[in-house]
């Protein structure tokens, strides 16, 4: 199985319903598991009112959401579903820490408490073998959430609510005006699944000012940090207290050991095996971990980052001739989207794109004075001295390895 192969992973809940209010009404029924119940007339909701209106006014009706319990909108809605569902049936709330409604077309609907199982479909940073347990810094993306044992038709209206760490999500889809896209839906949850999971990440993008700092100094939310040590990175650049000292003890975690798992998958794709020797050359470079090892393996693997990109562009457009920067850059970011499926999934190809132009690929000035390193300035042989750091270094490699997960 290769690494970035498609990883179904079931993740059962534990613990239930501890205890149950008698029920008196014909209309409810517990099933087998205690932690299903069938309705057989429910509320017939469309969605929430998103504002006051008064009688016989337009009203506008949220129908479709995905939100998290960061917003204030989350607890008015979890509220009204507990009154309309889990209340009347007599279960503790306090219990509860994922469940799943599915309202039917003929206004029955099935209620489903804390142990179903859920499977999310991920992309895996490494192989894994049956039956191993699996970490959050094992997975490079969440592409879907789906329900394994329940059957969810085109007709039902849904309501699912789980929990990840101490936060909640929150999706809707009520409106069966139209058919429910079901496997847009499997989507939509894995997004609302994966935001959770790696809140850090998107908190620092939604903090502007904090992720363009990380950018200029060449730091991006890559692949190999997501899930370790970018959270860590985020937070010292939040609290810059004995700022230098925790960089450098953050970087000292990349050892000969961690260079070896992150470069070892990369022979398994033929345009990085193709050059092997040399990337392998600057990757030797940095682990001299010397002034002079740095110099060598950034000069080695500044050019690599274009060729790897350059030959990808050739192999399957075939055209080679006056091929421009920009062009190969929308190319690769494009490989990433359809890869990942989104823009903002965690490989994040549209910030990679403006990180790749402003950064990897920055043209330079010297009547300005504006030269940072970069693709051009070293190969033009103006970057300054003092920028071939361990740093610098190691951010190549993490920059070749993010290109490895694109194609």
């Amino acid at each position: 199985m290769e690494v970035d192969s498609d990883i179904k992973i079931k993740d059962k809940g534990q613990g239930g319903v501890s205890a149950l209010c008698c029920f008196r009404k014909k209309m409810t029924t517990i099933l087998e598991n205690i932690n299903h119940f069938h309705l057989d007339a429910a509320e017939n909701i469309i969605g929430f009112a998103i504002e006051n209106s008064k009688q016989e006014a337009d009203a506008k009706i949220l129908t479709r959401a995905s939100i998290t319990s960061d917003e204030a909108e989350f607890y008015t809605y979890i509220e009204q579903v507990s009154n309309l569902f889990l209340n009347k049936m007599g279960i503790p709330i306090n219990s509860v820490y994922v469940f799943l409604i599915l309202i039917h077309k003929d206004l029955s609907a099935d209620i489903y408490i804390n142990e179903f199982r859920v499977m999310i479909d991920v992309c895996a940073k490494r192989d894994l073998k049956k039956g191993e347990p699996v970490r959050i810094n094992d997975i490079a993306d969440i592409r879907s959430l789906k329900f394994s044992d329940i059957k969810i038709v085109e007709t039902d209206k849904i309501i699912f609510c789980f929990k990840v760490g101490w936060k909640f999500g929150l999706f809707f889809d009520l409106n069966r005006k139209e058919l429910l896209d079901i496997n847009a839906m499997y989507l939509d949850l894995g997004t609302l699944y994966r935001y959770l999971s790696f809140q850090d990440v998107y908190k620092v993008l939604e903090a502007k000012a904090q992720f363009e700092e990380m950018i200029k100094d060449g730091w991006f939310p890559f692949i190999e940090l997501i899930g370790g040590e970018y959270k860590t990175l985020s937070e010292i650049y939040k609290n810059k207290f004995d700022f230098e000292n925790r960089i450098i003890k953050l970087i000292g975690s990349f050892n000969m050991a961690r260079i070896e798992k992150i470069k070892s998958k990369w022979w398994k794709k033929q345009i990085f095996k193709d050059k092997q020797q040399i990337l392998q050359a600057g990757i030797n470079a940095l682990l001299n971990d010397n002034s002079e090892g740095y110099i060598n393996c950034i000069k080695t693997l500044l050019t690599e980052i274009e060729g790897i990109i350059r030959f990808e562009y050739f192999n399957t457009t075939g055209k080679g001739k006056d091929v421009k920067i920009p062009e190969l850059l929308k190319y690769i970011i494009e490989k990433g989207k359809t890869k990942s499926g989104s823009n903002y999934s965690l490989f994040l190809p549209l910030p990679f794109l403006s990180y790749l132009k402003d950064v990897v690929f920055a043209r330079f000035d010297l009547e300005t004075g504006d030269v940072g390193l970069s693709r051009h300035s070293s190969s033009h042989g103006v970057a300054k001295p003092d920028d071939y750091t361990k740093i610098k270094a190691l951010q190549m490699i993490l920059i070749l390895d993010q290109i490895y997960f694109y194609i």
